[in-house]
């Protein structure tokens, strides 16, 4: 797919912070650099989504101004505030993992 980072899997994978967690300790590297490599690519895709769920808010919004694709529109917004939201918790779950295991290692 043209927008999918390579090697990825599909995009609606709900991530938790136990999740995130075990995939930073299979690195087995306290460097930063590799730590920030891999906090890039698992905050690629739910940025993608935040991106995508606004995009349908907007083309949804459009439609609902004009009366006649309101049934198009309405369904579009809603599907787009459901992406922003899912991706926001898979952006908080990463971030709170990485806070805890910077904590952790630190601590």
């Amino acid at each position: 797919m043209g927008l999918m980072p390579s090697g990825a899997a599909h995009p609606f994978t709900k991530l938790d912070k136990q999740a995130v967690l075990g995939m930073i300790k299979t690195t087995g590297s306290r460097d930063p650099d590799v730590l920030h490599a891999l906090k890039t690519q698992l905050l690629s895709q739910p940025k993608q989504l935040k991106m995508l769920g606004v995009l349908c808010i907007a083309i949804g919004a459009f439609f609902t101004v004009t009366v006649v694709l309101a049934i198009a529109g309405i369904p579009s917004i809603l599907f787009g505030v459901w992406l922003w939201r899912f991706g926001s918790k898979n952006m908080e779950a990463v971030d709170g993992a990485f806070a805890d295991y910077a904590s952790s290692v630190t601590g």
